[in-house]
């Protein structure tokens, strides 16, 4: 009986370490296993635009240990703008599979003129389910600085009047702010009459100058038209307008169209990056009756490379600047005439420029260029 009564407490005792260990091994078992979630990164994480910018981040979302479903993506800033930081997300949820494990998207977050320049903070938040996780950003806006660049053109005010059926030609002049080298495009906007078109050259305008020309239509009703000259460029990730009122006065046309002829060569060989050369073109009017010209055209019609050489050369090795002067030009008749000649500065002349280019000019060395010349002449 002793020795009985001795062995019950060893047996409990046994029997409550082995219940201790089930229970401790199960536990381990349990924060062992991984729960499927996502998770999120942005590029960058912080960013700087101008007042009326617009800030751009790169998101990125990436399921793991087996994560599917729908990630719905929103974004606040802090402190709020009291003239609105306007967010936008695309898309504005991710969809992650078993075969698609992460997706990306953007965010734009896009400041206003008057939103106050400092830094705001931008969260990001994905949420799925109960799953849900945000990161930070930092927008730091600026004050805008003044214009990279303003427009004229010549002439304004006064109108550059033209029969129907012929072309006005504006000059444009670009001034550019310190440190500003960007491409400006340029379009026409206003009351141009059905039937016209507008051409620049050269668009966009990479340097400090170029030129419109407005051709009317023998149709194109005799009035005049208030034309504005609009040109946009991108700065610090904020787009820049300027504009430039002239008008267009359209009188009745001179008469029907007559041949002429038009001829003219470079002065010089062409070199990479070289200034561009003029080209004072020689009109000759074989009619008896004086001609109104207009609607002058330059363009390269054929490239011939050098004997032996392969590498290529094309069009785009080079620029050509339309005629810039003003119409009608007047030629009498049975006469020929440079455009100097005629009146025309050399700030007016179509010019040809070769381009240097990032890439390997080598086939243009000693190349040939055929020009081809157009225009239209009216009798008068």
């Amino acid at each position: 009986m002793p020795r009985t009564h001795r062995a019950r407490p060893i047996v409990l005792i046994l029997l409550g370490v082995l219940a201790i260990l089930a229970l401790a091994g199960t536990a381990v078992y349990a924060a062992g296993a991984a729960k499927p979630d996502f998770a999120l990164g942005v590029n960058p994480t912080s960013t700087s635009v101008q007042q009326g910018g617009t800030a751009s981040y790169g998101l990125t979302v990436t399921g793991s240990d087996g994560f599917t479903g729908t990630v719905s993506l929103s974004a606040a800033t802090s402190p709020a703008s009291p003239n609105g930081l306007a967010s936008s997300l695309a898309p504005s949820s991710v969809a992650l599979t078993a075969s698609r494990t992460s997706g990306s998207g953007a965010l734009s977050v896009r400041t206003t003129a008057r939103t106050p320049p400092g830094s705001y903070a931008v969260t990001v938040t994905g949420t799925s389910g109960r799953a849900k996780h945000s990161l930070g950003l930092t927008l730091n806006v600026s004050r805008a600085s003044g214009p990279a660049f303003t427009l004229t053109a010549t002439p304004a005010s006064a109108s550059a009047t033209v029969p129907a059926g012929s072309t006005a030609v504006y000059t444009l002049a670009i001034t550019r702010a310190p440190g500003f080298t960007g491409g400006v495009a340029l379009t026409v906007e206003g009351n141009r009459p059905a039937g016209t078109t507008a051409t620049f050259s050269p668009n966009p305008a990479t340097g400090t100058s170029a030129s419109l020309q407005v051709t009317t239509g023998t149709a194109t009703p005799a009035g005049s038209y208030p034309l504005h000259v609009v040109g946009s460029a991108s700065v610090n990730g904020t787009t820049q307008y300027q504009y430039a009122p002239t008008q267009l006065t359209v009188s009745a046309p001179t008469g029907p169209a007559q041949p002429f002829t038009i001829s003219g060569n470079l002065p010089g060989q062409l070199a990479p990056g070289a200034p561009a050369q003029p080209l004072n073109l020689t009109l000759a009017n074989p009619n008896k009756k004086s001609l109104a010209i207009s609607g002058l055209t330059v363009t390269i019609s054929r490239i011939v490379r050098a004997t032996g050489v392969t590498a290529p050369c094309g069009t785009s090795d080079y620029s050509v600047t339309q005629y810039g002067g003003y119409y009608p030009l007047t030629l009498a008749g049975g006469r020929s005439a440079t455009l100097s000649q005629l009146g025309v500065p050399v700030s007016g002349l179509p010019r040809v420029q070769m381009l240097d280019t990032r890439v390997s000019q080598d086939g243009c060395k000693g190349a040939t260029l055929t020009l081809a010349y157009s225009g239209s002449g009216r009798g008068n």
